[in-house]
């Protein structure tokens, strides 16, 4: 390695020959391509956030729908199970007046504020064609939210029920975002359930 060389009580650089640039230019490249790396990562990581696989509850089904967006909002269904009797929580029972569905609803935002939520305004569509709102009584019996909200760049996961005559079948569920937006339809598999309890 050149030393450097002094000159009349001054001190020089040494002499930076072509080998040595060669592994400056390396070396920053280098260091540009990691902290290229990390950003993308970063970027990544705080835009699309990685949502676990669902566990599968006993006698639920995982829809295998792609994700749907009203608004700032993307809705994945990640459960359902119909064919419910009755609802058990611990400060109460509801029978069902025909048969309940119970469908896992994940809602994450695309927003940088926190979103509202009024669940009310989802529908499940039936093979008929009819649309059914949510089954408060259930809802509030298994301590699920009428109303909600999700964080900005968050997500937040819960049931919705509803109560369907027993001669009908769910064919979607159509959420919406808020009452401005236009909804989204999410597809439902027909199955033949199991009658219990849930």
């Amino acid at each position: 390695m050149p030393q450097p060389t002094q000159r009349a009580g001054t001190l020089e650089p040494p002499e930076v020959g072509p080998e040595n640039s060669r592994k400056q230019t390396a070396l920053a490249a280098l260091a540009g391509l990691l902290l290229g790396a990390g950003i993308a990562t970063a970027t990544a990581t705080a835009l699309w956030p990685h949502q676990p696989a669902p566990t599968l509850r006993p006698l639920e089904a995982a829809p295998g729908t792609d994700s749907v967006r009203s608004g700032n909002l993307q809705f994945d269904a990640t459960g359902l199970r119909c064919g419910i009797t009755t609802v058990i929580g611990t400060h109460g029972e509801h029978w069902a007046k025909g048969r309940l569905c119970r469908i896992r609803l994940t809602i994450t935002s695309q927003d940088s504020v926190f979103g509202q939520i009024d669940n009310d305004l989802h529908r499940l569509v039936l093979d008929n064609g009819s649309e059914l709102p949510l089954d408060r009584e259930a809802t509030q019996i298994k301590r699920q939210p009428l109303r909600t909200e999700v964080a900005a760049h968050g997500a937040i996961t819960y049931d919705l029920w509803y109560d369907l005559p027993h001669s009908r079948h769910p064919t979607a569920l159509r959420v919406r975002a808020n009452d401005t937006e236009p909804p989204a339809t999410i597809p439902l598999p027909r199955r033949d359930w199991t009658e219990g309890s849930a």
